[in-house]
């Protein structure tokens, strides 16, 4: 029969398992949006690369202004969107960090949990050993004391 000390580390040991499922449910989240904002960031700078390029092959022959004006208003706006990804992805990986140090901490928690719950566990375990012993003892003296008087 296990004592009320070890359904409570039992119970607690549950919690702290399901708060640690959920903060890596939310660490994964995070780190697949700052993978994404990563990828993100990579596209726009090959298209800086690629489009600063053709900017230079349109400026090496005969051309118009307006052809160059437009690509340079293109690279212009481009710029802009790195400047907006960088910001995205620093901010994902803050809420990376954040989700990651959150997660470390549960995770130390059920951990803790999972200790306390096994070391009630023994304790409850030694316990109904030594009442069985004990018992056992008592069993064996009983007998031991009738058989002497039968024998008496």
């Amino acid at each position: 029969m296990k004592n009320s000390n070890t359904a409570v580390w039992d119970v607690l040991t549950s919690k702290a398992q399901a708060e640690a499922r959920q903060a890596r449910f939310r660490y994964d989240n995070a780190l697949s949006r700052k993978e994404q904002a990563i990828a993100r960031d990579q596209k726009v700078d090959q298209m800086l690369v690629e489009y600063a390029e053709k900017l230079n092959v349109i400026q090496g022959r005969a051309h118009s202004t307006t052809e160059a004006a437009n690509f340079r208003q293109f690279l212009v706006q481009l710029q802009s969107i790195k400047a907006d990804s960088s910001r995205e992805l620093a901010l994902y990986q803050h809420d990376c960090d954040a989700a990651s140090k959150v997660l470390r901490l549960a995770e130390q928690e059920r951990h803790k949990y999972e200790q306390l719950a096994e070391r009630a566990n023994q304790k409850q375990r030694a316990l109904v050993a030594r009442r069985e012993t004990k018992e056992a003892e008592v069993q064996s003296l009983m007998q031991f004391n009738l058989k002497s008087r039968s024998q008496s």
